[in-house]
């Protein structure tokens, strides 16, 4: 991923050049367009006009393609850029419930520095350099996803006491964002071992500057489709079994507990989505309908393989191969689209009792 990201960061910068140049040429020519004197001679009834106006058009026309041209050059490597980088930290490997922001995904920024673990971790095996920078990134990546996970819930809390949710409902969402600052603790843990240096949650900050959203029981029952049951109970399973191949028994013991607790937070999607289709009738019924149609989508492509590891490093680390998390984001599909259609199927038979 790092040498695709540097050749097409190279490809920016020369592609946004060439769209300058071409631009500016366009917008600020150096010599005016040359008169058309032949009209003018062959046409003494003043017949030239119309040579002339229609040689303008021609340039005004070439004008404004090229400078289209010009400005799609300058655009697209940026958007191209822009789209790894939301692949990257969107991640295909789900750790749980997303924090959205504007419709997009977000973590914490990077940071180094004491109060984002909960004691040292200590490893058994030695890691080579190449190891240890593969392996750290990677840990603390699931570290950053965790600590978003914990605002993730706090709005959902919000989300849940602004439609009047139940108790049980908002006693679950806060107990579920303390278990994920335990899951972010113990990850930041793993990753400074790893590494050997101190790393922290830095600030998220798009969370500083976002105005609160307007939120309806449609939103709500959609929101906990995709990011809990489907990405909550995939985190689940992804952590079950990176747990039953990882040899290191501080990584495994994390994994176990963030493959339990994360299957909570999966049970607790599906109680507000049973709550909101109960509370919202055919609307939000419709809603859940149409997405679940469209859920495989939510399932993100495969990924390049990581470079630097070969697949059995990694499983000895905690990590799982691309071809294991497709399989599992598949079944964990197929059965997030069973229990859903049967949940619509349920609903229905109350509201017509």
């Amino acid at each position: 991923m790092g040498g695709v990201i540097v050749f097409v960061l190279f490809l920016a910068v020369v592609s946004t050049y060439l769209g300058y140049k071409l631009l500016r040429s366009v917008m600020f020519p150096t010599r005016p367009a040359p008169p058309i004197p032949v009209a003018r001679d062959a046409n003494p009834d003043m017949a030239h006009r119309a040579g002339a106006k229609l040689g303008r058009f021609t340039v005004g026309i070439g004008r404004a393609i090229a400078f289209v041209f010009g400005l799609g050059l300058m655009v697209w490597p940026w958007l191209l850029m822009w789209l790894i980088s939301s692949m990257s930290d969107g991640g295909h490997n789900s750790k749980g419930r997303v924090l959205r922001i504007r419709n997009r995904a977000r973590l914490p920024e990077r940071a180094e520095g004491a109060g984002w673990t909960d004691g040292a971790v200590t490893l058994q095996g030695s890691l080579a350099p190449q190891e240890q920078a593969v392996l750290g990134d990677l840990w603390l990546l699931t570290a950053r996803m965790e600590h978003a996970s914990i605002a993730a819930f706090s709005q959902l809390s919000l989300h849940l006491a602004a439609l009047g949710a139940p108790a049980r409902l908002l006693e679950w969402s806060h107990r579920a964002a303390l278990e994920e600052i335990r899951h972010a603790q113990r990850c930041y843990a793993i990753a400074s071992a790893i590494t050997g240096q101190t790393h922290r949650a830095g600030p998220i900050v798009e969370l500083a500057t976002t105005r609160a959203e307007t939120i309806d029981l449609r939103r709500l029952a959609v929101g906990s489709l995709v990011d809990g049951c489907l990405a909550e109970g995939m985190a689940a399973d992804v952590a079950a079994r990176s747990a039953s191949r990882c040899e290191e028994p501080a990584m495994r013991a994390t994994l176990d507990m963030i493959a339990r607790e994360e299957q909570g937070h999966a049970e607790l999607a599906w109680a507000v989505l049973e709550w909101a289709i109960d509370q919202g009738g055919e609307t939000v019924h419709r809603a859940v309908a149409a997405r679940l149609d469209k859920l495989a989508r939510e399932v993100s492509p495969k990924m390049p393989p990581i470079a630097g590891l070969d697949d059995a490093v990694l499983a000895r680390y905690g990590v799982l191969d691309q071809d294991t998390l497709g399989q599992i984001a598949l079944a964990r599909l197929a059965t997030v689209q069973d229990r859903a259609r049967g949940l619509l199927g349920l609903v229905d038979h109350r509201l017509a009792a």
